[in-house]
């Protein structure tokens, strides 16, 4: 049986707009929010940012991850 896609209560304003700056490979920890426990890179629709964020979050969590300042994989 399919269950139905869960709901999430997000709010709809981006805090890199709010904050007027944008996603930096270098700040470890504002990137981590973004990534969840197993690794992976959270969706517009559970994190809130809006597109334009999102597309270069995305491309600065890959960085990170490439420098081995985020890890690809949590531990297994």
């Amino acid at each position: 049986m399919i269950q139905p896609k869960r709901k999430y209560k997000v709010p709809k304003n981006c805090l890199f707009c709010k904050e007027n700056n944008s996603p930096d490979f270098k700040d470890v920890a504002t990137l981590s929010k973004y990534v969840s426990e197993r690794g992976r890179i959270i969706g517009r629709d559970r994190s809130g940012v809006c597109a334009k964020h999102q597309r270069r979050l995305a491309r600065e969590i890959k960085r990170a991850r490439h420098l081995a300042l985020l890890p690809f994989v949590s531990g297994l």
